[in-house]
């Protein structure tokens, strides 16, 4: 099974027509946050109608910068992982959106605490042969690294051994593929014209790079 990935697109779906041209054919999209920037929902319907004319199985979770009325309308145009998980071909696909504290006070932040327990609640049932887990942040040490430090999530990295895939973003310039009990796979900066194809069977990865 393949899927494009990709992550902070920021309200900047204009970025999405390259992405696409440079994308395979794929069998799911997955959106790992911040479709927009602070909203509106506009953008991000924009943004799902685009992909869905692509691919019409698209799944998303909200990412910090995506207000309350963007989730609305991500439920309203396509999947929201956080409220409906989802199952393909024995793949179970669910997801954690916003983030844990960023210091910026954005609009949707997460503590430790609250996330802790959504993932308890994902995981607390019988996981399919396979589970995904699409987060907007990244856990603590792998693949979120800044300027400022390692700024992911105490809790996720606490579940690293729950999911057998973690697709992520949040950090935009710490783009790339590792083990670390799940495989966690941050697909780049969508607003920068990254994202990746990611074939979940081989965990082989193409990287996408459609502005130069």
């Amino acid at each position: 099974m393949k899927v494009l990935a990709l992550a902070d697109l920021h309200g900047k779906f204009f970025r999405l027509d390259g992405i696409i041209k440079k994308s395979d054919r794929v069998d799911l999209v997955v959106v790992a946050g911040d479709l927009t920037h602070g909203g509106p929902p506009e953008n991000a319907v924009r943004t799902i109608s685009i992909l869905k004319h692509f691919c019409r199985h698209v799944l998303c979770v909200p990412g910090n910068w995506d207000p309350p009325e963007v989730r609305q309308a991500i439920g309203q145009y396509a999947v929201n992982l956080e409220e409906t998980p989802k199952i393909y071909n024995d793949t179970e696909f669910m997801g954690l959106g916003g983030s844990n504290p960023t210091g910026n006070n954005t609009p949707y932040e997460l503590s430790e605490e609250e996330i802790a327990y959504r993932l308890d609640v994902l995981f607390s049932h019988t996981p399919a042969a396979r589970t995904v887990l699409v987060s907007h942040a990244p856990p603590l040490s792998t693949l979120d690294m800044t300027p400022k430090g390692a700024m992911g999530s105490s809790s996720l990295r606490s579940a690293l051994d729950k999911a057998d895939i973690i697709i992520c973003g949040h950090i935009h310039g710490a783009r790339g593929k590792v083990k670390d009990g799940a495989w966690v796979i941050n697909p780049g900066h969508a607003a920068e014209g990254q994202a990746a194809i990611v074939d979940l069977d081989t965990m082989d990865v193409v990287w996408i790079d459609s502005v130069f």
